[in-house]
């Protein structure tokens, strides 16, 4: 929008006047000696008052000046409707110091005509004149206007309002604050006032008038009330309202001034609407009358007209436009602007304007200004696609009334104005800010490439692609276009048409006004000067707008249009000869073109023949190599007369040292060299042959000379080791025949440079072959190759580099990844040489190589299904040679399962492993107790070899994976090792489960007396003989079988790990319970019982007493085959049962309940009950027999025991059961006097006991 008069198309803001402030720098001498009469006739408005310094003036300077909102996004500031009651205008801010100068309202009377005659008579009263009616100095209606007799609008009208004539003057004056000084200075500050108000009343402009007193330093405290009443004083004085006057303290802080600076703009903000309504309502008034105002004098020449009444409309719309606009009432200017538009293409305005007629382009400067502030005022109410179709018609517009009225649209001043009209709407776009394709553009969110249609559009109505408002790039790239065509008919201008005006005849000059469009551009001469001369630079500003569009499309990662963009710029910068400038651009974009993946081959031709000229002016020998190597390629369209050869690519060039070595990779360029390796067959052994084919073909333009490949290197992933293919150097070879096979023999590399290939695996030496490798266009050579794989594993095709090696250059070329779709093998028949499809669900390009079948057989003979925990096993492995020749055997033995688990292998003959345990193909479980080797030796053709381990400590119950591996090597070939691995399960179980519980019996010895002295204290060995309590408890347990195989119970045995609480302990041997029987079945139980003797070591000691016992039995498989060897036959195998911790309460009364039946009579049954107090008190019990249906008894049915300290009693009772062969349930009710606790009857032997007591069993009658 720089061609366009500023004001005639910037947002218009409030605008406030700063006095009495330092004036800002900007000069207003342009406008003021453009402005008509300002200097001569304007009002001028000055104080003799300095501008106000100081600390608190410049900051406050500084923050009024930033709420200038000239540069400011045209945007709503709050909300999309434009309502300025709901957030504060903007405003624009300017300072002039003490002095401003008004525009007069009115123009100077025409100067009379001189008399026509001499005897006129000159003493005739001046009243006699002519009387004028006098109009605004840029009116119509005023001679002298820049729009007189019949223009329509000068953009001096919107700078009078805008820059002229501001809607609120701040007037700014110090206040003294000096006691002594007070007076005067507001006297001073009265009579200064007064003057301004009256300068302004009498300039005729309803310009708001605001005072603000800025206090000077000075004794400030207890005056405040007086303040008050100087400012009254002042206030009554100058008769101004309580809002028009304010006060600034001297100590004020920036935040606090930054709040009064904001709360005066708010409270400006009422009255500055209203001072833009009113004249909107003066405006609107003059509007409605529908009369043309009088001219001041009418239009002298014969031709002149007064302007239309509809002319004067498009002046009263624009006008109430621009007022609401300063009132930021979008909707309404944007009304305003539409009629005025409308009006100004009707049959009245700009169809009767001949476009010979310098009013023509004034009409045009017109109605661009109101279709831009159209286009505004929608954006800022977010209609973007009505913005888009207003511009696509507006366009519309003014191309049939140039074509109709005006010069056409076929020179170069129309292509100038569709340049500025794109460049005009991008820069709207941007001053816009729309939130969808302008806000957050960074790299993570590139932001949108168009706006979607508004919701205002009716559903169902149409809107184009191009309606969408695009980005700002898009129209950027859209005026570069025109620029270019614009450029294109400037060159077209004949000589003659290019000269000079001031060397032109009259009526060239006259001619060349009416075939020219120079609306808004230079003239001939200048647009297209002639040689030597200087005019306007069209690739500067293509340059400019391109690169601005680049960067907008950059920033929203449009790829393609980005290096399309790119190549219009480097041949424009070609085109002035700035070869470096385009070099600079092209090269970086070359390697990574989008266009060569999309496969838009013309677009890339293009590209690159431009970037090689670039590339050969600045001597970039790179890449001149990279490109000429990929426009080689056929797929190209050839370049007429262009002799391809690539050996001849820097001939133009001069040498350099150490020369350019280039390295192209296959998937970074699009090449005239391909080549694919491939394996016959999917898999292969190890020492086998292994059939591979490499075909290259090169793919140039038929007239390309041949290609010479120094040497072409092979290199493998996996088993395969590195090939190198030499030329033979032949200056004679075929490059005619279209494809030819040789088969290519591989050798040992001489020397030591032929073997530095870098392999992925490392470590492999090279292979070397030589073959012609000299290929013309179209041919394909085809080399058939032999390798044999010395490891097992994937062999896979890594890479082929072919190399060109000459006097300026070295150039490599990789091929990393064979994407084949189709793989085919080449073989020569008598019809020639042919192809197969092969490999059709496999990828060509990977080879298994299997090792060699090992035909050693591992067998282990006395493997068993089941094992059990504490056995010790001793398996037999076999190893079976049933190869052809004699084998060199090593066994590796590995044990796999729980880390946490203690078993341990071992041979059987004690062996120890000849080296420490290596990282080997399986993690053993812990350390080289699960790992064994030993070498074997050789085995014989057809003979075997028996070895045995030992697997011991097998406490856990878990499963284990045992790997038997034979790894040898045949005798006559040492290099190849071959393995053989078996693994076997091996399963270990509990072979027993035990349930336990102890039984409290009757201690047959007495206790020893408390009140007696035993003889044997007061022998010499009296310590170590146990003097305490004896109580004694019966072991039962239950032992179950969990084998899946009888087992033979050689021995049970309780253990006694230990005894606490200063006691001691005697065990006696296994009572057997159950059926004695030669062996225990799966899920048989074997009950047994133990008899635990315990005493206290002391008879005081009545702390309680803790056994820990183990059950342990010894057993042995039933079945002749031992699990061990026959070393280890009939071996038993101890298992330790783990049994609960056992409490003895040594210090706790108790009752026994023992039942003996009658010998002598059937149904009796003599019952006793033993007391024990082990305490050291004496205990009396009450003691009750309770009778029963079942039974009668004899003996005490209630009776008293007095029990001293340590001692016992039995109580005795006589059963007769009243029926035989059933339990029967004496209760016994023993209490503790004492504590008033009943004491449980606890039974022993055979007896039973439930919840309600103890059981006795009466025998049936025989």
């Amino acid at each position: 929008m720089d061609a366009y008069p500023e004001d005639y198309v910037n947002h218009n803001l409030p605008f406030v006047l700063l006095s009495g402030l330092e004036a800002d720098t900007e000069d207003a001498s342009e406008t003021s000696s453009s402005y008509p009469l300002l200097l001569e006739k304007g009002t001028h408005i000055f104080s003799d008052f300095p501008p106000l310094s100081g600390a608190v003036a410049e900051e406050l300077r500084s923050l009024l000046l930033e709420e200038d909102c000239s540069q400011m996004p045209w945007k709503s500031r709050v909300n999309l409707s434009g309502n300025t009651n709901t957030s504060n205008i903007g405003y624009r801010v300017k300072s002039s110091g003490r002095s401003c100068r008004l525009p007069p309202r009115k123009a100077d009377p025409p100067i009379p005509s001189p008399p026509a005659s001499p005897n006129v008579d000159k003493n005739n009263d001046s009243d006699s004149g002519p009387h004028f009616v006098l109009h605004s100095p840029i009116s119509p209606l005023s001679p002298g206007s820049p729009t007189f007799p019949d223009g329509l609008l000068t953009p001096l009208w919107v700078t009078k309002h805008q820059g002229l004539v501001p809607a609120a003057v701040i007037n700014f004056f110090p206040f003294s604050l000096d006691p002594n000084m007070n007076s005067l200075r507001d006297n001073q500050l009265k009579i200064e006032i007064n003057s301004l108000k009256k300068d302004w009343q009498s300039s005729g402009y309803k310009t708001r008038f605001v005072v603000i007193l800025i206090s000077e330093d000075g004794e400030e405290g207890g005056y405040e009330g007086e303040i008050d009443d100087r400012i009254a004083g002042i206030r009554r004085a100058t008769n101004l309202d309580p809002r028009s006057i304010l006060v600034i303290p001297p100590d004020a802080t920036t935040s606090e001034l930054r709040d009064f600076v904001k709360s005066l703009f708010s409270l400006l903000q009422p009255s500055v609407v209203e001072y833009y309504r009113d004249l909107s309502k003066h405006a609107r008034r003059k509007r409605n009358r529908g009369t043309i105002p009088p001219p001041t004098a009418p239009p002298t020449s014969g031709t002149s007209q007064t302007l239309s009444s509809q002319g004067w409309n498009v002046r009263y719309e624009f006008k109430l436009g621009i007022f609401a606009e300063f009132r930021q009432e979008m909707d309404a200017a944007c009304r305003n602007y539409e009629s005025a538009y409308d009006t100004l293409f009707g049959e009245e305005v700009f169809e009767i304007i001949a476009g010979w007629n310098p009013r023509f382009n004034d009409a045009r400067l017109l109605a661009d200004a109101l279709a831009i502030r159209i286009i505004r005022c929608l954006l800022w109410t977010s209609q973007t696609t009505a913005a888009v179709r207003f511009w696509v018609d507006h366009r519309i517009r003014v191309k049939d009334i140039v074509n109709r009225r005006g010069k056409g649209s076929k020179n170069y001043g129309w292509e100038a104005w569709e340049a500025r009209w794109s460049m005009v709407m991008a820069q709207l776009i941007r001053r816009a800010e729309i939130l969808s394709i302008s806000s957050e553009i960074s790299p993570e969110h590139p932001g949108e490439l168009y706006t979607l249609p508004e919701k205002s559009i009716p559903t169902g109505e149409r809107v184009t692609p191009w309606e969408n408002m695009h980005h700002e790039g898009y129209w950027l790239h859209r005026s570069a276009k025109h620029t270019m065509v614009r450029r294109s008919l400037a060159q077209e201008i004949p000589s003659e048409d290019r000269i000079s005006p001031g060397l032109s005849p009259a009526s060239q000059l006259a001619n060349k006004s009416y075939l020219y469009d120079t609306y808004l551009v230079p003239e001939t001469h200048l647009e297209a000067p002639q040689e030597g001369r200087t005019g306007f630079d069209h690739s500067a500003l293509i340059l400019s707008t391109l690169k601005a569009a680049l960067e907008e499309f950059s920033k929203r990662h449009q790829t393609r249009k980005v290096e399309s963009l790119s190549l219009e710029a480097a041949e424009e910068y070609m085109r002035i000869g700035s070869w470096s400038e385009a070099h600079a651009i092209l090269q970086p974009l070359w390697s990574t073109l989008s266009w060569r993946r999309s496969g838009w081959w013309h677009l890339m031709v293009k590209f690159g023949w431009a970037l090689r000229e670039c590339a050969l002016r600045v001597q970039d020998s790179e890449t001149v190599l990279r490109v000429d190597w990929e426009l080689l390629n056929k797929t190209f369209q050839p370049r007429p007369g262009w002799h391809y050869d690539i050996h001849r690519s820097l001939e133009s060039l001069p040498s350099e040292k150490p020369k350019p070595s280039l390295v192209l990779r296959a998937e970074d360029v699009m090449t005239s060299l391909t080549a694919s390796l491939i394996f016959e067959k999917s898999d292969g052994n190890v020492g086998e042959p292994l059939q591979a084919q490499l075909a290259i073909k090169y793919c140039a333009h038929e007239s390309s000379a041949p290609i010479r490949l120094s040497e072409i290197k092979l290199v493998f992933e996996g088993c395969l080791r590195p090939v190198k293919i030499q030329s033979d150097q032949n200056q004679t070879a075929d490059t005619t025949t279209p494809s030819s096979i040789a088969s290519l023999p591989l050798r040992e590399p001489s020397n030591l440079s032929d073997t530095t290939i870098l392999s992925p695996t490392g470590g492999l030496p090279t292979l070397v072959g030589i073959a012609d490798l000299t290929l013309g266009p179209s041919q394909t050579k085809i080399f058939n190759l032999t390798c044999i794989p010395r490891e097992a594993g994937e062999a896979r095709v890594a890479s082929i580099t072919m190399l060109i090696e000459e006097e300026q250059f070295d150039l490599a070329y990789a091929i990393t990844d064979q994407d084949q779709h189709e793989s085919w093998w080449w073989q020569q028949t008598q019809k020639g040489v042919t192809r197969r499809r092969v490999g059709k669900d496999r990828d060509t390009g990977r080879c298994k190589v299997m090792p060699k079948p090992p035909k050693i057989r591992l067998t282990t003979p006395n493997l068993k299904e089941t094992y059990y925990t504490n056995e010790r096993v001793a398996l037999q492995i076999g190893i079976h040679n049933e190869e052809e020749e004699a084998a060199d055997v090593s066994a590796e033995i590995r044990l796999l399962g729980s880390p946490e688990s203690t078993t341990q292998i071992q041979w059987l003959d004690g062996v120890s492993n000849p080296e420490p345990l290596g990282s080997g193909g399986s993690t053993p479980v812990e350390g080289p107790s699960h790992f064994l080797k030993r070498s074997v030796g050789v085995v014989e053709r057809s003979s075997d070899k028996n070895l045995t381990i030992v697997l011991a400590d097998t406490h856990d119950a878990t499963n284990f994976t045992l790997e038997i591996s034979a790894v040898y090597h045949l005798v006559s070939d040492i290099q190849t090792p071959i393995m053989k691995n078996i693994t076997v399960d091996l399963s270990f179980i509990r072979p027993f489960e035990a349930n336990y519980e102890y039984m409290p019996r009757v201690h047959p010895q007495p206790w020893p007396n408390f009140f007696a002295v035993s003889d044997d204290l007061l022998e010499n060995n009296a310590a170590s003989t146990p003097g305490g309590l004896l109580q004694k408890w019966c072991l039962n347990s239950k032992v179950v079988s969990f084998a899946l195989e009888p087992l033979v119970i050689e021995k049970m045995s309780l253990l006694l790990l230990e005894v606490n609480g200063g006691a001691v302990c005697k065990v006696d041997a296994e009572e057997l319970v159950s059926p004695t029987a030669p062996y225990l079945g799966p899920e048989e139980l074997r009950e047994s019982n133990f008899c635990l003797d315990v005493q206290k070591l002391i008879l005081g000691d009545r702390r309680p007493t803790a056994l820990n016992c183990a059950l342990e039995i010894s057993w042995r498989r039933q079945s002749s085959e031992s699990a061990a060897s026959p070393d280890v036959e009939d071996a038993a195998t101890t298992s330790v049962l783990d049994i609960p911790r056992f409490v003895v309460p040594m210090g706790e009364p108790r009752v026994l309940a023992s039942a003996t039946p009658s010998s002598s009579m059937s149904g009796l049954v003599h019952l006793e009950y033993t007391l024990e107090n082990p305490s050291t008190h004496f205990l009396t019990f009450n003691l009750v027999m309770e009778a029963s249906e079942h039974f009668a008894f004899s003996g005490p049915k209630t009776t008293v025991v007095q029990l001293m300290p340590l001692s016992r009693h039995t109580v005795r009772f006589n059963l007769f059961a009243a029926k035989r062969g059933l339990w029967i349930q004496p209760q016994l009710v023993v209490i503790d006097t004492y504590f008033n606790k009943t004491l449980r009857v606890l039974p022993t032997g055979d007896m039973r006991s439930d919840k309600k007591g103890v059981l006795v069993w009466v025998d049936a009658d025989d």
